[in-house]
């Protein structure tokens, strides 16, 4: 996980504000570097009276924060090609590019690919390609990358910046536009700045040609765990690497399931839980006579009650393994200390219910609370040293999890379904993936999403839908080996029974702020779709 900044102006070098760069280096904790060129160009303007050349200068500044995860040692950003001045910042994970398998550091591969791509390359034989087949090689790399994204790549030779992110879009992006001449990339919101931004749409790859009076627009090209022991290391806790995101529901109790088979069993596996007191139920509680200490608003949390339930089916089915439940209990006090950089990091999304979504995955990412001592008779204090965390979203997109894919069925029977599955499916990068990405990174921590990956979103795509989800479908299992399961992610639930995760393959599918208590805070009548004040 990275930080990305990028400016382009014909004025001065526009530099990211000290709040900005605080805010980036939180994301990438193990360097923070920047690189400003000055770019001095001729171009031919043609007026009525005939061409005319003139000169343009274009300030540069690009600038990169790595949280360090793959090779090593510590790749400083911006990558720099000394040659040709070609630059790089990238933010993502490259897993493959192609049918080859990145063990090093992916940043390196994917500027080598680039420059290659260009026509840069250390092979002397190499000619430089036209503006047109390099940038098509450009495209053609990026399409054969599997791997989340966000990048900002200056191809110097051509004079023009590519940026753009995942066709999934699980990578953040901004862009503003100042002026005809002035341009802001950056993975985050300005907290000094109060002008509106917005995502980059996770719709192809797009080109600032600087050759061309700074007019950005869309080249509508379409875009088809090696985790290092967190440093310094502490005695107890130096095997965690990875942690899930875990309210105990269906996906992410799947996912911890089969990461436990995937991990070596000497690596702790932390389960983040989080927990909110909710000063609205707490006053229903008292309206009703209900005496409601503090402990209990979080341990009669929903996500607590099935969190702990799933953490015990956990133990139970998978010996040799040391798992952590992490108890993040956020007070009334803490959220709303927290509320305005919260909201600054959802930026440009303003509604309550982004916030309220935010809320729980900002905190449980801070991965802040408390485990049970070794004896099991109390609890101590605990910060979560993984700079991974595990995430299910997607799940409901690809298999049917929401109320409103029920819906569709009633009303228009397969077809209905697979339309609504294909509409939520094709709004994550825009309505939650970037959002969440800015959140959860503003903790030095990178989140990814297995249910996500290219090959599995693939596979699930092609399926028929009636195989993903059980509407309209009569229990199979007349033996009686297998309860009547809801139709909602019937897959998941089937291979969760398979896994040997009983309560989990029943449990009912519950939004995140409802199940973390962050919905409604207030006493009153809110939408989640109501703006922000």
């Amino acid at each position: 996980m990275c930080g990305i900044f990028f400016s382009s102006s014909q004025e001065e070098h526009r530099l990211p504000s000290n709040g900005l760069l605080d805010d980036l280096k939180r994301r990438g904790p193990d360097s923070a570097n920047s690189v400003s060129p000055l770019i001095n160009l001729e171009s031919t303007a043609f007026r009525k009276s005939g061409p005319k050349m003139r000169k343009q200068t274009y300030f540069l500044t690009f600038l990169s924060t790595v949280l360090s995860l793959r090779g090593s040692s510590v790749v400083r950003q911006p990558l720099s090609d000394q040659e040709s001045g070609s630059l790089l910042c990238w933010n993502g994970e490259a897993w493959k590019i192609g049918n080859r398998s990145i063990e090093s550091n992916d940043a390196e591969r994917v500027f080598d690919a680039f420059l290659s791509a260009v026509g840069h390359s250390n092979n002397t034989d190499h000619k430089l390609a036209s503006p047109h087949h390099s940038l098509q090689a450009v495209v053609d790399v990026l399409s054969s990358i599997t791997g989340p994204y966000a990048f900002v790549f200056y191809d110097a030779q051509h004079h023009r910046v590519l940026y753009g992110r995942d066709a999934l879009g699980r990578r953040s992006l901004l862009i503003r536009r100042y002026s005809t001449t002035s341009i802001v990339l950056s993975s985050i919101r300005d907290p000094t700045e109060s002008e509106d931004l917005m995502e980059v749409e996770a719709d192809g790859i797009y080109v600032l040609d600087l050759t061309a009076d700074i007019d950005p627009s869309s080249n509508d090209v379409d875009q088809i765990t090696h985790v290092p022991i967190p440093l310094p290391p502490s005695q107890s806790i130096a095997s965690v690497r990875v942690a899930v995101l875990f309210s105990g529901g269906l996906d992410c109790t799947v996912l911890a399931r089969m990461l436990h088979d995937v991990l070596p069993k000497e690596q702790d596996i932390d389960l983040l839980n989080v927990a909110f007191e909710n000063p609205r139920v707490v006053q229903a509680a008292e309206a009703c006579h209900i005496h409601q200490p503090a402990c209990s608003a979080y341990s009669l949390c929903p996500d607590r009650i099935t969190g702990l339930s799933s953490y015990s089916e956990l133990l139970a089915i998978c010996s040799g393994r040391k798992w952590r439940f992490v108890s993040i209990d956020i007070p009334y006090t803490d959220t709303k200390a927290h509320r305005a950089k919260v909201i600054s990091l959802i930026h440009p999304h303003n509604t309550e219910m982004d916030l309220s979504i935010a809320y729980a995955l900002y905190f449980a990412a801070r991965g802040m609370g408390t485990v049970q001592t070794e004896s099991g008779d109390g609890a101590m204090h605990y910060t979560t040293p993984a700079r991974v965390l595990l995430s299910g979203l997607g799940a409901d997109e690809l298999f049917g999890g929401y109320t409103r894919h029920a819906t569709a069925f009633d009303r228009r029977g397969y077809s209905g379904l697979a339309d609504e599955l294909a509409f939520d499916f094709n709004r994550l990068g825009k309505r939650n993936l970037g959002r969440d990405d800015r959140v959860i990174s503003h903790w030095g921590k990178e989140v990814r999403y297995p249910y996500l990956d290219e090959d599995l979103v693939s596979w699930a795509l092609r399926l028929p839908v009636w195989e993903k989800c059980g509407f309209g479908q009569a229990d199979n299992c007349e033996d009686g080996s297998i309860p009547l399961l809801e139709p909602g992610k019937k897959l998941l639930r089937l291979l969760a029974w398979d896994l040997g995760l009983r309560s989990a393959a029943a449990e009912k599918k519950r939004a995140i702020q409802f199940g973390a208590r962050t919905a409604k805070m207030e006493v009153g009548k809110t939408k989640g779709t109501q703006t922000l004040s």
